[in-house]
């Protein structure tokens, strides 16, 4: 068991620094530089520099307080008679170094700050630039779609087939049906003929009566009857309408594109072009499609995916 001696710390710390001080306490204790680290946790270079009173230069004044203050404890030493002997040293700095640090920190960070506003300010303004360059390109894309949509649907409206048109009756046909009826009157004025002047001059009108009515009789007979053997109006090979929008492509045989392009709801499309037919739709559900004249089945399609499909179906 160790005893203190009694020791005049007042008037060693009048001539010696607070390492000395520190050391002379601890060969009084017979502690080594090794316990004393290990006691307070510090290493034992640290330790050696603090007795030494050689102080690193990048280490802050407040912990090396600390330090002293911690190891003054450890031996017995009042805090204030080593801090004392440390000030006395004077390794402190004035209090105004330490506020004008503090006052340059400050300044930067508030530089920093405002640097950090503008920055963003700029990314929000450079963010709003890009929305509002895409808003514009979308806009004028869907309205070139549209315009070129408007003009394919011009370009392919059908004009009605010459056979759906009346026919013209074939002259020589009715020519030919005049001259039989004056063929018969000829053999029926026969023996009008050869009456009396003035029965020849009565039947005259009747003949020529007789002739005019089965002239009309056989115009009306081959008219009917030229009807009768043209042919019906024929359905449009591909008609489509449209219940809601839907974007479409149609290509023929060759490649060659029959229609590209957004159709609206209530729109109607013709299409005419060599078989078979490549389709592509967008909305199939959307579109009510006849080829030929016959409806087409779309409800396969109602997973609501792109159809691809070929008219005349496999």
């Amino acid at each position: 068991m160790t005893t203190e001696q009694p020791h005049d710390f007042q008037d060693d710390s009048q001539v010696a620094g607070p390492g000395q001080l520190l050391r002379n306490a601890r060969e009084q204790l017979g502690w080594t530089r090794e316990q004393v680290a290990s006691r307070i946790h510090l290493r034992l270079t640290l330790i050696a520099a603090i007795e030494s009173d050689t102080y690193d230069k990048h280490t802050s004044h407040t912990f090396i307080r600390g330090y002293l203050r911690t190891y003054a404890k450890l031996v017995g030493i009042p805090d204030e008679t080593i801090l004392a002997a440390y000030d006395k040293l004077g390794l402190t700095p004035p209090d105004n170094i330490d506020m004008q640090s503090f006052s340059r920190r400050s300044r930067q960070q508030a530089n920093d700050s405002r640097l950090k506003v503008v920055t963003w300010l700029v990314i929000l303004v450079l963010i709003a630039l890009s929305v509002a360059w895409w808003w514009q390109s979308t806009a004028r894309r869907s309205a070139g779609d549209e315009a070129l949509a408007a003009t394919e649907m011009s370009a392919t409206i059908v004009v009605p087939s010459a056979e759906a048109s009346p026919e013209i009756v074939n002259p020589v046909l009715i020519e030919g049906a005049v001259q039989s009826p004056v063929a018969v009157d000829a053999s029926v004025a026969a023996p009008i003929s050869a009456a009396t002047g003035t029965e020849a001059a009565v039947s005259a009108p009747v003949a020529d009566a007789a002739v005019a009515t089965v002239a009309a009789a056989g115009v009306s007979t081959l008219a009917v009857a030229d009807d009768a053997t043209t042919d019906p109006a024929k359905a449009p090979q591909l008609k489509m309408s449209f219940t809601a929008d839907c974007w479409l492509d149609v290509k023929d045989v060759k490649g060659k594109t029959l229609f590209s392009g957004l159709k609206k709801a209530n729109d109607q499309l013709v299409l005419e072009g060599p078989e078979p037919l490549k389709l592509i739709i967008g909305a199939p559900m959307a579109v009510n499609m006849e080829y030929q004249g016959k409806s087409i089945d779309m409800s396969r399609y109602n997973n609501g995916r792109t159809a691809r499909l070929s008219l005349p179906q496999e």
